[in-house]
């Protein structure tokens, strides 16, 4: 999935680095219940069961502190 230049121009205005890949500036992450606290976590902030195989996040843009 690829960003829209409206998607780069917002993160670039908060201050995100824009990955440059083929693939664009996200990706997927699985989090399953046996990764413990936080998938519970996230079920919480989500409003989620927890009734599923996993939960699937794309992740969009990252920024890193100097």
């Amino acid at each position: 999935m690829k960003l829209t230049e409206e998607q780069k121009e917002f993160l670039k205005e908060n201050d995100w680095d824009i990955v440059d890949h083929d693939w664009g500036n996200c990706t997927w992450i699985s989090v399953s219940p046996k990764d413990g606290a936080i998938f519970g976590e996230l079920c919480e902030t989500f409003n989620l069961t927890g009734e599923g195989e996993d939960i699937k996040l794309l992740v969009i843009g990252t920024t890193e502190s100097e």
